[in-house]
Order: structure tokens, then C-alpha cells, then sequence
């Protein structure tokens, strides 16, 4: 089965085009993100293969922005460790199941379905936060609070707290000022 998502970037002026496709052992996601951001244009493209619990095993990501471009790939070798192309290890993620990117909402979905909360209960994780628009790599702690069948706090911690709207598909539908799910099919 395979989904097809947009997303229209609120903050950013931007469009997500997300490929999900399910297979028995695992779930491969591609995207596509261009626009404009902070005055800059800007397209990325990600790659994630997860698992059927929605925990990252492998992630690519490619970004232009503006006339900087750079790239990021991270993968759990055998034992569960995170290494990079160059077989060397990120010890610094160990522990973390899921990434989050700056400029996508699909991330989000990663915690939502993976974790199950049921209403009232919330969790605090540890995630590899990609920031797309500074080119940073670097683990973050966050906070998801189930409050309804569909809504989620979201809390980074640190200076930023959301109520996120998803679909019966863990997908974000209303994400406030950032993200607005256009269709999915």
C-alpha cells in the first residue's frame, strides 16, 4: 500500500510531496520539500526506511539551501548502533528511535504511531533533530502528550509547544502556524 501526502508549509512557503510505502518487514518514506524559507530558496529531499513500529533504522536527507547544499545519511548497523556511510559511529544518538526535520511534519508521525499513547499520556524521547535551514545534526529531547484520539501536545523542551492535529492515519492534518495538510490519497 502506498500513501501520497502534501503538506503546504504555513511558516515557510513551502510544499511537501510524501511517498509512504508499506511492505511486510518495513515502511520506506520519500519526500520532496521545496519553497522558500527566511528569504532563501529551499528544496530538500529525505529518505527514511523504518520499521513496521515507525522507529527509524536508516535516514538520508539532501539540502539546497540557497547556494549551500549538503547531505546527511545515518543507519543502525546489526547491534543497534548508529553509523554513517563511512561505517563510523554517532554514539551521541544511541537510544534515539526517530528524527525529527525542521521543515516537515511527516516527522511527527514517526512518535505518534510508533509510541501508541492512549488518551492522558505522555512520553519524553530522544530524537535526531536534523535543522534543515542551519545544517545542524544533534540529539533533542521532546515531549508528546495524547490529549484526544486526534490532537497531541508537543513540546521541544526548550521554547516551543504545539496541539497538533492528526488523521486516523498518524499524519498531521493541522499543525498551527507551520504545517496544513492538503490531501492524501
Amino acid at each position: 500500500m502506498q500513501l501520497s501526502i502534501l503538506w503546504k508549509g504555513v511558516m515557510y512557503d513551502t510544499d511537501e510531496y510524501c511517498a509512504v510505502n508499506y511492505h511486510d518487514a518495513s515502511i520506506m518514506v520519500h519526500s520532496e520539500i521545496e519553497g522558500w524559507a527566511k528569504n532563501k530558496p529551499v528544496y530538500v529531499e529525505y529518505w527514511l526506511q523504518l520499521n513496521r513500529d515507525w522507529q527509524v533504522q536508516s535516514f538520508e536527507i539532501s539540502a539546497s539551501i540557497a547556494d549551500n547544499t549538503y547531505k546527511h545519511a545515518l543507519s543502525l548497523d546489526k547491534n543497534g548502533h548508529w553509523k554513517c556511510k563511512k561505517n563510523l559511529p554517532h554514539f551521541n544518538f544511541e537510544g534515539c528511535n526517530y528524527v525529527d526535520i525542521s521543515i516537515s511534519p511527516f516527522t511527527n508521525t514517526l512518535p505518534v504511531n510508533g509510541l501508541q499513547l492512549a488518551e492522558g499520556e505522555t512520553t519524553e524521547l530522544s530524537v535526531i533533530y536534523i535543522d534543515v535551514l542551519q545544517n545542524e545534526v544533534r540529539r533533542e529531547r521532546q515531549k508528546y502528550t495524547r490529549l484526544g484520539s486526534r490532537l497531541y501536545r508537543f513540546d521541544n523542551l526548550k521554547d516551543f509547544e504545539a496541539e497538533i492535529i492528526f488523521d486516523d492515519n498518524g499524519l498531521v492534518v493541522e499543525y498551527p502556524g507551520m504545517f496544513e495538510l492538503i490531501r492524501v490519497r
